[in-house]
């Protein structure tokens, strides 16, 4: 019942953050307005805003206009909803899950954003590396791992002209390196540059980019900082095993 607690409680958050990604874009007020269309800008009811059963019941499409609903909200509500599931059921029901679940959804956040856009905005970044620097204000070996992945995607960012990263990926590489433990942190920046590699030879491959094609790096960043952080027990075991 918890977990299945925690995944309904996840896809409501994770409709929520729809409407931060969207609005965030738009640079419309996150809390207050009615959500809606953004084709045809008709006001929804509460019947269309049911999370993952709106839109399986819509086909993926407005119930007004009739015009396709992004895979997007779907997407991203599903995700949130397995990010609190995995959540609770690695820490149970505990007070840091508020701390865990805020960082998560900021993540999600980012990684959408910066896939859509190639942006990763200040306003999602900024209060997440705040809130995670308090949390290990005394912890002396992630703050220096975090500052040293800080400069050394901020050097890949300067002497590349921003080409080949961007400065915004520097500073969610500070995030995460507060967020995680310093060996996570360590597993989960490599991860994201073999996944990073791996999927631009894939789409180099289908004919999708080329190597001159600029690939938001900000979800593979993401995605190695989700996999370290749940697989924490099972790294520093395997290491303590070497």
């Amino acid at each position: 019942m918890i977990l299945l607690s925690s995944f309904v409680f996840g896809l409501v958050f994770g409709s929520f953050l729809n409407v931060v990604i969207y609005r965030l874009k738009t640079r419309q007020n996150i809390v207050f307005g009615g959500s809606f269309c953004p084709e045809c800008k008709t006001r929804l009811s509460w019947y269309d805003l049911i999370p993952l059963l709106s839109f399986i019941y819509l086909r993926g499409r407005c119930r007004y206009c009739h015009k396709k609903i992004s895979w997007q909200y779907p997407i991203v509500e599903l995700i949130s909803g397995l990010l609190w599931v995995l959540v609770f059921y690695k820490f149970g029901i505990s007070l840091i899950n508020i701390y865990y679940l805020f960082v998560f959804s900021l993540f999600l956040v980012t990684a959408v954003y910066d896939f859509k856009w190639r942006i990763i905005p200040d306003k999602i970044v900024y209060p997440a590396i705040v809130i995670a620097l308090i949390y290990n204000l005394f912890n002396t070996l992630s703050l220096f791992v975090a500052f040293a992945a800080f400069l050394f995607f901020f050097l890949i960012f300067y002497f590349s002209s921003g080409r080949a990263m961007g400065l915004g990926d520097a500073k969610l590489a500070l995030l995460i390196g507060l967020f995680l433990n310093p060996l996570s942190a360590v597993v989960a920046f490599a991860l994201a540059f073999v996944i990073g590699a791996v999927s631009g030879i894939i789409l180099i491959g289908l004919g999708k980019k080329t190597l001159k094609s600029q690939i938001a790096f900000g979800p593979f960043l993401v995605l190695g900082a989700t996999i370290a952080f749940f697989l924490s027990d099972f790294i520093s075991n395997f290491v303590s095993f070497l």
